[in-house]
């Protein structure tokens, strides 16, 4: 007995060394320091405790050592243990959004002087004292942001453009290269768009239903007549993420964070228009909705077709990459096999983390519990503060995104983590507060700007 105690002993010892190892690679390589320094001292206690231990003989030294052995046996236990975690609740009929109600669409369609603004701010005259301060703002990428620098912030104002130009006709209609539909089952359609899509570049992929309280009721900012009924009759909905690179998201709120999102959404863009005239081309039809002309909306068909959950930040939480991710959706009528939606922990995790809302600088994340929002059990925020803090600073801000913990790089330790979140409400209690200890509430961004976005 005496032996099996030591070995044990041992092992666990060896566990935990490879542990802070781990640890302190992956704090050390992301140049994470506080959190490197409090990983030497937490395991270098432990390691310090149980080797000695492990290494002196003295009265009682196997019912310690036991009980440190036991200790931590029952915190893995406690840790591993898989419990189902709670789902967003949808708890009545929801009804379809007017996309002219959109903050986008107020300030990148609505022009002063055309009859389409006096239009809409008759309607909706509780809008207009809050659009007209933000209108006395520089647009994001011109001269007066607080990141502004003229041969930067330019960056995003040239992605945006191309985007603006490549996206205005998606219209298209089915054109089959046999002259009538391509035979073929929903799996093998299904099959060979998600390869393709991921050849294409995609980073996720998944296919729902389409749920017609998705898609908007009027054009808005998109392309098409102001104001017409939209008409969207497709059954089915494909969800594309393209993940945004890690180290350009922590220069948040620098206008680097909108050189990477607006290069992502190129991405994301082209990979949905390229899909949607492969299906034409099948003899289907098919409508890609990308950055600045959506009939639809992303996030929810997005959690829908299983790529995430909506989070308390009010986007969509990917397992893979947390929100760091652009979106485009392609609706078509074409049949295909759907994604049922993913639950892993999110709900209950944003419920006790708040980092987004506590690192908000505009405070417009919500810190409280969920209200019911268009019959779903979710966290609001505030559209308007939101872009408001965009015009100053000159970019999309994206702190809300740097600082979530499931943005963490997808290196072997933070997979680790990844995987004990999905398993119980304990793992992601000890999770939240490890993240708080090592971390901190607040994070600050220790990578340098790449040498073509730097100001000097």
């Amino acid at each position: 007995m005496h032996q099996i105690i030591i070995l044990t002993g041992w092992i666990s010892f060896v566990f935990l060394t490879v542990l802070a190892i781990g640890f302190v690679i992956t704090h050390l390589l992301e140049r994470e320091w506080r959190a490197f320094f409090r990983t030497i001292f937490v395991f270098g206690l432990l390691l310090t405790i149980f080797g000695m231990v492990l290494t002196f003989n003295f009265v009682s030294r196997e019912l310690v050592l036991g009980s440190l052995i036991f200790i931590q046996l029952i915190a893995i236990f406690l840790i591993i243990r898989y419990q189902n975690p709670a789902a967003i609740r949808i708890t009545e009929h929801q009804y379809k959004i007017d996309e002219r109600a959109a903050i986008f669409h107020r300030f990148y369609r609505l022009k002063p002087g055309d009859e389409e603004f006096d239009k809409f701010y008759r309607e909706q005259p509780d809008k207009k004292e809050i659009d007209e301060s933000i209108r006395k703002l520089p647009p994001l990428g011109s001269p007066g942001g607080k990141s502004y620098f003229n041969l930067t912030s330019t960056f995003q104002t040239a992605t945006f453009g191309v985007i603006e130009q490549l996206t205005k006709k998606l219209e298209w209609e089915p054109k089959s290269v046999e002259g009538k539909p391509v035979a073929g089952s929903a799996a093998e359609f299904s099959a060979r768009l998600k390869g393709y899509a991921r050849f294409l570049g995609a980073d996720l992929i998944g296919i729902t239903k389409l749920n017609p309280a998705y898609v908007y009721s009027h054009i808005g900012r998109s392309e098409g007549e102001w104001g017409a009924p939209i008409q969207l009759e497709h059954s089915n909905a494909i969800a594309i993420a393209v993940k945004m690179d890690y180290e350009m998201i922590k220069h948040a709120p620098d206008s680097a964070v909108t050189t990477e999102s607006s290069i992502k959404y190129f991405e994301a863009a082209k990979i949905a228009m390229i899909l949607a005239r492969y299906i034409n081309l099948l003899g289907y039809e098919a409508r890609a909705h990308v950055d600045g002309n959506y009939r639809v909306l992303c996030v929810p068909i997005a959690a829908d077709a299983g790529l995430g959950e909506l989070g308390r930040l009010g986007l969509l939480i990917t397992p893979e990459f947390g929100p760091r991710i652009r979106l485009s959706v392609v609706t078509t009528n074409l049949p295909l096999l759907h994604e049922k939606p993913t639950s892993f922990g999110v709900q209950h995790f944003c419920a006790i983390c708040k980092k987004c809302a506590t690192n908000c600088p505009s405070n417009s994340i919500a810190s409280m519990d969920k209200k019911n929002v268009n019959g779903v059990e979710k966290w609001q925020t505030e559209q308007e503060s939101c872009y408001r803090f965009w015009r100053i600073q000159g970019s999309d801000c994206s702190v809300c995104i740097n600082v979530c913990p499931y943005s963490n790089p997808n290196t072997l330790m933070h997979n680790l983590i990844r995987w004990l979140v999905r398993r119980n409400n304990f793992a992601r209690r000890i999770v939240f507060w490890g993240d708080q200890f090592f971390y901190g509430k607040r994070r600050r961004s220790k990578y340098l700007l790449p040498d073509w976005h730097r100001r000097s």
